[in-house]
């Protein structure tokens, strides 16, 4: 079904159909109507593209992944298209598949700096009205975007050159939680399994947890810190290193649910039980969560929330808007469940 088609079965011109669709020209409220009505039945969707030409504007963003499987970026994605299809904007997705590449050894991206750039070059060429970038980790890009002839903004990562417009999340402030968490809970002797050692949100996860044991009046024991890396298999490993202690910590706080879940039931598995035991807290609110036993306390990062954020900035840029702040910091989520006495 096509434009002229649509007009015959209206009775009124091609020209009239494109007025009623883009809001222009002299068309009735009841003409119009009768038009969208048509055009809803038989499925027609307008050339967006060819519109675009005309108008500049595509009503399109672009939104460029660093990696889709990574475990946050489906959510965000969802965030950006509830807001922006509700404003009548399509997306089109491009996925660079970094985590294959790469793996957790996040300071190996910066060997792919200058095919990322191109990517995005390449991507900002198309008929996109704005660009939304989704890192796959939680870090400073400044020196990764380059200029673009249109609006960007930049989720899950931050640019400490201030030229670009971010969303992301608190890392500090609710691991300040998490520690108070566990010392009104009674706990004197508590461990961490870390993240990979180049992450940034390791090493400030970290720093909070400890500055905030410390308000305490608590120590976090050299011994009591074990290594990881993100995976399941650390947690196991964690466990393993755990046992051999003389002294045990009675509550562990792993940076992610994955290493969580691995302390969890290599401990289980072994016998011990959780919390009796020992306490065990994560961080991500994966969908692991919903099956560990007992329940896993942990951290919900608000994902879907940082999109629909990602997705009202970048619009409001697009119309010529100038958004409050170049940075936005959205609250994380203590989420209270059973795997902690």
């Amino acid at each position: 079904m096509n434009m002229k088609e649509i007009a015959q079965l209206a009775g009124v011109t091609a020209a009239t159909v494109s007025n009623a669709i883009n809001g222009t020209g002299n068309v009735s409220e009841k003409k119009r109507k009768e038009i969208m009505e048509i055009i809803e039945k038989e499925g027609y969707s307008p050339n967006r593209f060819a519109k675009s030409l005309r108008t500049k504007e595509s009503n399109t963003i672009g939104i460029m992944v660093e990696d889709i499987t990574a475990f946050q970026t489906p959510r965000i994605i969802n965030g950006i298209n509830n807001y922006v299809e509700k404003q009548g904007y399509a997306v089109i997705l491009n996925n660079m598949s970094l985590l294959e590449k790469t793996g957790n050894h996040y300071s190996e991206l910066s060997s792919y700096q200058s095919a990322i750039s191109k990517s995005i070059k390449l991507f900002n060429k198309t008929q996109i009205d704005g660009l939304v970038y989704v890192a796959m980790h939680d870090r400073d890009v400044m020196e990764l975007i380059p200029k673009l002839s249109i609006p960007i903004v930049l989720v899950y990562c931050y640019d400490t050159s201030k030229k670009n417009y971010y969303v992301t999340y608190d890392n500090m402030d609710v691991i300040a939680d998490v520690a108070e968490y566990l010392v009104k809970h009674g706990h004197e002797k508590i461990g961490v399994i870390k993240g990979a050692e180049d992450s940034l949100p390791s090493q400030k996860r970290l720093r909070s947890f400890i500055t905030q044991l410390e308000k305490a009046g608590k120590e976090l024991k050299e011994e009591y810190i074990f290594p990881g890396a993100w995976e399941f298999g650390d947690g196991v490993k964690a466990y393993e290193r755990f046992k051999q202690l003389e002294e045990k910590p009675t509550a562990i706080f792993a940076m992610n649910d994955l290493m969580a879940t691995g302390f969890m039931d290599a401990a289980l598995n072994d016998g011990v039980r959780i919390p009796e035991d020992v306490s065990v807290i994560g961080f991500d609110n994966r969908q692991e969560c919903r099956f560990t036993r007992p329940r896993l306390t942990t951290v919900d990062i608000p994902l879907e929330k940082m999109g629909e954020k990602a997705g009202q900035v970048l619009l409001d840029l697009i119309s010529g808007k100038t958004p409050e702040n170049r940075k936005v910091i959205l609250p994380c989520e203590f989420l209270e469940k059973n795997s902690v006495i």
